[in-house]
């Protein structure tokens, strides 16, 4: 693993000595100020505040959005609050210029629909405050289904857990129901993301164990509703810019490429709430086809055994149509926009990991657009 050595942000070795990290929320939105006002509320409540809010907005009436933000900030001048606009439609370029307009030690990188509970940047804070030799590039946290704003009137789509629970099953379900979950259904992004650094160890019990933090778990990536990183972490893996819109699987992507220089961790103490707003952006079609395709390109892109990566991305986007078949039939979609769109990347896949290098991003965003443009 790289970039591990002790030191790597300057921590001083000695419990006394251990420095006060700030921190800074860069949060990407796109037309749901209501939400994101919601988000910033519950920012504000945090028993530790951050230093800096970084907010890139890609909304037309991005200016109205603006002040009314810069509204809820008038009682809290401490906080510098960095509003900005941004004319790609693209949740990469948007989180790649807050990290870029950051200075504080650690960013949350939350989506604008996430509420953290009071205690919860505090909690990680701390995480990557006990880590004096700076070994952990990246810290999540739980996803807490009861929401510190419990008011709030805000539509929401249909979740995973509440799906579940409409087929009868539930997270206490048998080993065999979570397997199917997990194998048949393929609901975990992990069982179709391609680890694309051949032979590179990912964090294990035993390395997590040896920080000294009992309530730490590893994990190979983390959601984009619940990531932090350090800074320079950020700076040296920016997010894929050449994603367009939505853009699934973009977090897989950014925080695997965060473990190249030291271990993520989750915090089980930290606790966050994912509302999952029900205003979708994109049909069920296009996410299906842009989600196989990005991790298509992500494998093309990065991938030191191309042979081998390329053999095991097809063989999973296989699986992925058949579980994409189960879930339109169960759920009675029956022009099964699903299974269309993964057949549709299927096809897009083959083009993917022919691209040169030299004109690889463009012309994927080309083909991304064809994808948006569906009707």
């Amino acid at each position: 693993m790289k970039d591990q050595s002790p030191g790597l942000l300057g921590q001083a070795s000695s419990k006394a000595d251990r420095p006060v990290l700030t921190w800074a929320l860069c949060t990407p939105t796109l037309n749901r100020i209501d939400i994101l006002l919601q988000s910033l509320r519950c920012t504000l409540a945090q028993t530790r505040l951050p230093t800096e809010v970084i907010i890139v907005d890609a909304s037309t009436n991005w200016e109205a959005n603006r002040d009314k933000v810069a509204a809820l900030f008038v009682s809290h001048p401490q906080i510098r609050l960095v509003y900005l606009p941004c004319g790609i439609r693209s949740i990469t370029v948007q989180r790649n210029l807050a990290t870029q307009a950051a200075s504080a030690d650690i960013l949350l990188c939350l989506d604008d629909d996430t509420m953290m509970h009071p205690d919860c940047a505090e909690t990680i804070l701390r995480v990557y405050e006990q880590d004096t030799e700076g070994r952990i590039a990246g810290v999540t946290a739980k996803n807490d289904p009861v929401s510190p704003r419990p008011e709030t009137t805000l539509e929401r789509k249909s979740t995973v857990s509440e799906d579940r629970a409409k087929r009868g099953w539930s997270a206490t379900d048998s080993r065999l129901m979570q397997w199917v979950w997990r194998e048949i259904f393929m609901m975990n992004t992990l069982r179709l993301f391609v680890p694309f650094d051949q032979g590179r160890p990912l964090a294990t019990p035993e390395a997590v164990a040896q920080l000294g933090q009992p309530d730490l778990s590893p994990v190979v990536s983390m959601f984009g509703y619940a990531m932090t990183v350090r800074r320079s972490v950020a700076l040296r893996e920016p997010f894929e810019s050449h994603l367009l819109a939505y853009a699934p699987c973009e977090d897989t992507d950014a925080t695997y490429r965060f473990s190249r220089h030291g271990l993520l961790v989750m915090s089980r103490k930290a606790r966050l709430h994912h509302f999952e707003i029900a205003a979708a952006r994109l049909k069920r079609r296009q996410v299906a086809a842009l989600f196989l395709m990005n991790v298509a390109f992500f494998t093309r892109k990065h991938s030191d055994a191309p042979d081998i990566h390329r053999k095991r991305y097809f063989h999973l986007a296989r699986r992925r149509v058949f579980a994409e078949f189960l879930k339109d039939g169960l759920s009675r979609r029956w022009s099964v926009p699903q299974v269309s769109g993964t057949l549709y990347a299927l096809r897009q896949a083959r083009e993917i990991f022919a691209l040169p290098d030299a004109d690889m991003g463009k012309r994927y965003e080309e083909m991304q657009r064809e994808v948006l443009a569906w009707k």
